[in-house]
């Protein structure tokens, strides 16, 4: 474990004493630099348990007093010092400051009141300063005095001094003051009072400078002691503006009470009646007023009725023709946040008025500004997708004389647009967008024009501009998500957008510009809209992120030669790309919408053929790849869709996307633009392409380009990682072709086909089904899997062999080495799939009846090797849960995708373990002892936690078989539930739903047979299932997860172990017959710096085993091995049932304790600093005299309810037992 504050505090005091002593100005400055991190991390720690001060050496105290020397040390040098350094220090204290600021008088950090002895030391020398120096040295000595306001507030002197610096002549030094007053009012509510008097005086004063009476009236927010005094503020400020304050201080004076009424609810409709106030009367500050009302509405869930009043205003003042155009896209700004923010207060509006609404939003569309276009678009685009999410069946517009015309339609309909009939409401939403990529197009041609000039020529970036037309497409894809048809028109009319892009770019900044359409200028929202869609959001950050697909081995420099001949790229080429990313953007949504993906495969045909016909230059582009890739996927999607219409309901066969047919046509699609990227030498986007495949399942074109870039790269310092997924690609597709041998003859001729690189590749006529025929039977491969499996471990060994530390790519290895943990289990259930097969033959060739003694054996010796196949798979898929848990900053497609192979093992464990029944083997299955572990009621209620709980039927199925107890802690999800809106987790629960149907038809059967001589051929049909339900199983593809080429330190906690008696320093040990009391320090790394998550709760498990006695005391290994995980799921569950038993405050004692190994639990305090202590007793008064190892696991739990595991980083500590004194 790093050293913590506590530990370091005496180094850092006397770095800083030694620094502030150098004859060197920058060491000195450099010290001061160093010392504000130090102080935070110092008030941050907690307090430091004595064994664990103990073992450092410090004394409980130590950190406390040398952060006062520190302290001390500062104000010495400031009293001594010039005044840049003195500056200098100031700043360093500010940090400390925004800390203050923020908790007010919960603020206990280092420069808090209890946190120093002797406050008087400090505030003299900074006082010092005040009475010998100049204006200069008087302001920064005030600042000062804010930055310590915790330890001076009480200090009559110091209050007297910051109230007479108010009148000073100097400007500087009085706006020093008003700081300092500030951050005293935050803790002194009688102090808030007497400031707030000489706020009100120095601001009526005819004689203040106008600096220093617009920095009163900023400070006025800054006196939030109490709520009481916040009123008083308020009703002081308010009295002002509607007095004789001057006209040039009234806007800082309605922000100031703005962001007080923000504080305050009840202040909310006084505060937005003063601002309609001025909007109606005061021409000067209506742009202020409407800038302070949609501060307030930020982020702020208000839904008060007052919001109807500002509606109706602010629809009359857009209506005006006196109204100024700047004013009308801040009052459009506002409108966007009370229709489409993240709290919408629609609801508060009378539905009456929105058609008035649109109309006005309409109108803004034909205004001279660019910049009220735009938001008047998105306004109405968000609008409409709000009102449908939230209002689907009220009818809430009919328009009249609007050139959109959408008269009354019942509701905002969730259906899909009709394949025949086209809707009154899809046209309105068509012509919005065709409105919307009009805008967009303008925009282009404003960036092309733009890009004429010379600058341009000089490759000046423009990511403002590029920005703007992201934002709109950004919006689009909002109406994308509610109105699936909207994304073919938006495809559509940006197919010519490219046509004219490609003219321009291949004339190189040519004075051409996009032609036949409505000029609209715009200068739109600085930023990328957000929005409430839980959909849209991750999509439109991937739009964001797809360029950075692989970040952290983006160093592979693998276009070199690209590099070097173009060093820029222009802005056509960056509005072309992210037009593919767009289309590509629109599939990834409409692919979660049942039927929504086939509307949009003749857009997306077009838009292919149009970039293969007029820029093929962007065809080797991974965007163009990802695009193809798209077209074969929505073109297989309507073929399968249509299928299922024409056949009906099949209750033989699932249906599913992923059929063998599909994988070869996507496999085809992917080889041929992969090798025109090679051709190209296109290696990045090789690479990228690659990783599609991977995360599709397509390992053929994923091995091939692996094994391209290991030969061509084969030298370079990454040559290690295309070996790791060579190995692993060839493993896989191995693993094909066991069901699939045919294929690789046409897999392999396509490999050697010269291609015209402008076939279109999207295209596969050839219908496979017939080829492929059924997939062939895996019984008497687990040979060949077995040693696929070995040669899946040479990837692990590649990753290892390049890793200097256990930590480094732990996740690749880790989800690696759990797929090789599949193909075993897999092997052995083939074995004992084909040893059933060969004993009925050899049953019925000898004629040996079916309940012989012989075939009893048998038949005892496979129910016992089936229970260990599902007791397996069970803990396999508790090790994906953990996987995904132990990486909090996962995103949710890959949370998505390890959670489909947790539910899929699940659901092979729940087909072996319940495809015999058991109880009706009464003599033959006797003798036969199944694992103690094995449970067929916990094996269903983990498939029961992973099922979609809406789903009534197969819930209801579920439960025929086995009682299912509810979650008593519904708060917490334990298992990991996979998003069921993709295609292959489609395919995965419609699986599920097919395997349950024949396994309680199967059940069926076997209940009319009575219990007796026949009852052994019950097991005959389990197999028969197994041997029909693997197959299905094995054809749908295993993919890998995006985050699995994300390469970053592991997410996890380090825990250091004390013996809680100090005078143990030799060790951790006890007497026999004794419990041992702990101590226990818990660091959690990369959680506070990488994600949000806002921890809650952090528990922790420490477990012993009496048979694992060391010979000798090892060294602590902080290596994380890949061999650990197994034990880590065991103390996973364990720590997560003393979860539950917290929370519902109770224990359940229906999990019995191993009787080796012993428990104990503790609970920590989460702290900014990533730090905390605890104690527990670990009772191992029943171990033998020996040396043990104790064994670790933690985890946290969120605000929101969200359970993260975190990875042991260290191993435990090593503890004796000694022969007892007594």
């Amino acid at each position: 474990m790093d050293k913590f504050p506590a530990a370091s505090a005496m180094q850092w005091s006397i770095d800083l004493d030694r620094g502030l002593r150098s004859r060197h100005r920058a060491t000195r400055l450099h010290a001061l630099d160093a010392v504000a991190p130090r102080l935070r991390d110092l008030g941050a720690s907690p307090a430091v348990p004595a064994a664990v001060a103990s073992a450092f050496g410090v004394l409980p105290a130590e950190p406390r007093l040398f952060a006062q020397t520190m302290l001390l040390r500062l104000a010495t040098e400031f009293r001594s010092a010039d005044n840049v350094v003195r500056a200098r220090i100031v700043r360093s204290l500010l940090i400390e400051y925004r800390e203050l600021a923020t908790k007010g008088r919960a603020y206990d950090g280092a420069l808090a009141r209890p946190r120093v002895a002797e406050p008087d030391q400090v505030l003299r020398r900074v006082k010092a300063v005040y009475d010998a120096g100049c204006p200069q040295a008087r302001a920064l000595a005030l600042r000062m005095f804010g930055c310590l306001a915790h330890l001076a507030v009480d200090s009559v002197h110091v209050r007297s001094l910051l109230l007479s610096s108010l009148s000073s002549s100097s400007a500087a030094e009085a706006k020093a003051a008003l700081f300092a007053a500030g951050c005293f009012c935050r803790l002194s509510e009688d102090f808030s009072c007497v400031t707030l008097e000489a706020l009100q005086r120095l601001i009526s004063l005819p004689g203040s400078e106008a600096e220093v009476v617009k920095a009163a009236i900023k400070t006025l927010p800054k006196l939030v002691c109490t709520l009481a005094v916040i009123h008083r503020v308020h009703e002081v400020g308010k009295q002002m503006i509607l007095g004789r304050l001057k006209d040039i201080f009234k806007a800082d004076m309605l922000m100031s009470l703005s962001i007080l009424a923000s504080k305050s609810v009840i202040l909310f409709d006084n505060q937005v009646e003063l601002l309609l106030l001025f909007m109606r009367h005061e021409s000067s500050l209506k742009t202020t007023s409407l800038k302070c009302l949609f501060f307030m509405l930020h982020g702020k869930p208000y839904h008060f009725p007052v919001l109807r009043t500002v509606f109706g205003t602010l629809l009359q003042l857009i209506d005006s023709d006196n109204f100024p155009l700047d004013c009308k896209s801040y009052a459009f700004r506002v409108l966007q946040k009370i229709f489409c923010g993240k709290a919408p207060s629609v609801h508060c509006i009378n539905t009456s008025e929105l058609p008035k609404f649109v109309l006005a939003v309409e109108s803004s569309l034909h205004s001279s500004s660019w910049e009220t276009q735009g938001i008047g678009l998105k306004v109405l685009a968000g609008t409409l997708c709000f009102l449908h999410q939230t209002k689907p069946h009220q009818n809430i517009i009919r328009l009249e004389g609007s050139s959109f015309t959408y008269s009354a339609c019942q509701g905002m309909t969730n259906s899909l647009l009709s394949t025949h009939v086209e809707s009154v409401e899809d046209k309105f939403v068509h012509k919005i967008v065709t409105s919307m990529v009009n805008h967009s197009i303008s925009l282009v041609n404003k960036v092309v024009s733009t890009g004429n000039n010379e600058e341009a020529r000089r490759h000046i970036y423009m990511p403002s501009e590029l920005k703007k037309y992201r934002s709109m497409l950004s919006s689009m894809l909002k109406l994308v998500v509610c109105y699936p048809s909207a994304a073919a028109v938006s495809l559509d009319k940006l197919r010519c957008l490219i046509k004219e892009l490609a003219q321009i770019d291949d004339s190189g900044y040519s004075e051409a510009s996009v032609s036949n359409v409505e000029s609209f200028q715009t200068n739109s929202a600085l930023e990328v809209l957000d929005t409430s869609n839980e959909i849209v959001k991750p999509v439109a950050a991937s739009m964001k992120a797809s360029s950075h697909m692989g970040t952290h081995f983006d160093k592979l420099k693998l276009d070199s030669t690209e590099s070097s001949s173009k060093k820029e790229v222009s802005i056509v080429h960056n509005i072309i790309l992210w037009t593919l990313k767009f289309a590509n953007a629109c599939h990834n949504m409409l692919c979660k919408t049942s039927g929504a993906i086939c509307n949009l495969h003749d857009s997306i045909k077009e838009l292919i053929e149009c970039v293969q016909q007029n820029a093929c230059q962007y065809c080797s582009t991974y965007e163009s790849f990802h695009l193809i890739m798209c077209a074969c996927i929505s073109l297989n999607a309507c073929k399968i869709q249509d299928g299922n219409q024409e056949s009906g309901d099949s209750t033989e066969q699932p249906d599913i996307l992923f059929t063998p047919s599909v994988w070869i046509t996507q496999e085809l699609c992917a080889i041929r633009v992969t090798k025109m990227l090679f051709s190209k030498q296109r290696y990045w986007d090789a690479y990228r392409s690659a990783m599609y495949c991977c995360r599709e399942g397509l390992w053929f074109t994923a091995s091939f380009v692996f094994r391209k870039l290991a030969d061509a790269f084969g030298s370079g310092s990454f040559s290690f990682w295309f070996k790791s997924l060579l190995f692993f690609s060839a493993g896989e597709i191995e693993m094909k072709l066991l069901l699939f041998p045919s294929v690789i003859i046409k897999l392999v001729g396509q490999l050697k086909t010269d291609d015209d690189l402008h076939e279109k590749f999207y295209c596969v006529e050839t219908d496979f089904d017939s080829t492929l025929g059924g997939s062939s039977k895996l019984h008497g491969s687990q040979t060949k899997i077995a040693d696929i499996r070995s040669r899946i471990f040479l990837a692990i060994d590649s990753l290892t062999s390049n890793t200097s530390s256990g930590h480094e790519l732990f996740f690749q290895r880790w989800f690696i080495n759990l797929r090789a943990s599949f193909l075993e289990i897999l092997a052995d259930f083939l074995g004992i799939l084909n040893a059933h097969c060969c004993a009925q033959k050899e049953s019925q060739h000898e004629e040996i009846g079916d309940h012989s003694s012989v075939a009893r054996e048998h038949n005892n010796s496979h129910s016992l090797a089936l229970a260990n196949c599902s007791l397996g798979l069970s803990d396999l898929a508790q090790s994906y849960d953990l996987l995904a848990v132990s990486h909090g900053d996962m995103d949710h497609q890959s949370f998505s995708s390890i959670a489909r192979l947790a539910f899929m093992c699940s659901l092979l464990s729940f087909c072996i373990a319940f495809s015999v029944d058991f109880s009706k083997f009464p003599s033959s299955v006797e003798p036969c002892r199944l694992p103690e572990k094995f449970s067929h009621a916990s094996v269903i209620q983990d498939l029961h936690e992973r099922v979609d709980r809406t789903d009534s039927q197969i819930v209801s199925q579920l439960q025929q078989l086995v009682h299912i107890a509810c979650n008593d802690v519904p708060s917490l999800q334990f298992v990991t539930r996979m998003d069921c809106s993709g295609f292959l987790e489609k395919d995965s629960y419609f699986l599920c739903k097919f395997a349950l149907a024949n396994l309680l038809r199967i059940r069926g059967d076997i209940k009319g047979i009575a219990t007796g001589e026949d009852t052994v051929s019950s097991l005959h049909g389990g197999m028969r299932f197994l041997s029909s339900i693997l197959p299905r199983f094995m054809e749908l593809p295993f993919v890998v997860p995006k985050y699995f080429f994300r390469v970053r330190p592991c997410f996890g906690a380090e825990l250091d172990i004390y013996d809680s008696n100090p005078a143990n320093r030799a060790g951790i040990s006890v007497p026999s017959g004794f419990q041992l009391s702990l101590t226990l320090c818990l660091q959690w790394k990369c959680v506070l710096e990488r994600t949000s998550i806002d921890i809650s709760k952090l528990y922790c498990i420490l477990a012993a085993s009496s048979t694992s006695c060391l010979d000798v005391v090892g060294t602590r290994s902080k290596e994380f091995e890949i061999d650990k995980t197994a034990g880590m799921v065991r103390l996973n569950r364990k720590l997560q049932q003393y979860m539950k038993d917290d929370l519902r405050k109770s224990s359940d004692k229906e999990e019995e304790e191993e009787r080796d190994l012993v428990t104990a639990f503790a609970r920590f305090e989460p702290s900014d600093s990533g730090l905390g202590f605890s104690s527990c007793l670990l009772n191992v008064s029943a171990f033998p005299q020996g040396w043990y190892k104790i064994k670790w696991h933690a985890c946290c739990v969120d605000k929101g309810g969200a359970y993260y595991s975190l990875l042991p980083l260290n191993d435990g500590a090593a503890f004796s037992i000694r022969k007892s004194e007594l």
